[in-house]
């Protein structure tokens, strides 16, 4: 039998809208005992955070929705954000002194899927993570790349490359 828990909550589209669905996010995790350890709880905060802020900054209307479901069953947890304008995310490519566009490439890396739709009044956003009892069957997707914090940090400094060649291959640094 799966165990589904689900809740919307609107917010005021301003700066404030990020923090606030943390705050919510982190309620709900607690309410609904969610398994929780510290990746996961950075993972899940930053990308609500990311959505959020994304929906404040290039959204329309006045109202944001979100949705967190969890579904123990599964060992996952999806956060969607609504917002009015159909324009959809994309991907940046930021060099290492800009200073915003970073947002849904930490959304798709701390993520083991997300993306966009149109809706009839704007769009969807989401993005679906792993609950730790998930993540140590994954464990090994992300050995190279370490524990989700360490995803961040590494997202941020832009002048390292997030993945690692073996030695002897070929990097694009290296023009091989």
């Amino acid at each position: 039998m799966r165990h589904v828990s689900s809740q919307s909550f609107s917010l005021v589209r301003a700066p404030t809208s990020a923090a606030i669905s943390r705050r919510r996010l982190v309620e709900l995790v607690s309410t609904w005992r969610l398994p929780e350890d510290e990746d996961s709880h950075m993972a899940m905060t930053t990308v609500l955070s990311e959505l959020v802020a994304n929906a404040v900054s290039h959204g329309a209307g006045d109202m944001l929705s979100v949705t967190v479901r969890a579904d123990l069953g599964a060992n996952r947890l999806l956060l969607e954000v609504h917002d009015s304008s159909p324009v959809l995310p994309r991907l940046r490519c930021p060099n290492p002194d800009s200073e915003s566009g970073r947002g849904m490439v930490l959304v798709e890396h701390l993520s083991i899927a997300c993306g966009a739709e149109n809706t009839g009044r704007g769009k969807r956003v989401w993005a679906e993570l792993a609950l730790p009892g998930e993540l140590a069957g994954r464990r090994w997707a992300f050995e190279c790349l370490g524990p989700p914090h360490a995803i961040v940090q590494r997202l941020l400094d832009v002048t390292r490359p997030l993945f690692r060649a073996k030695p002897g291959e070929p990097t694009a640094a290296s023009g091989r």
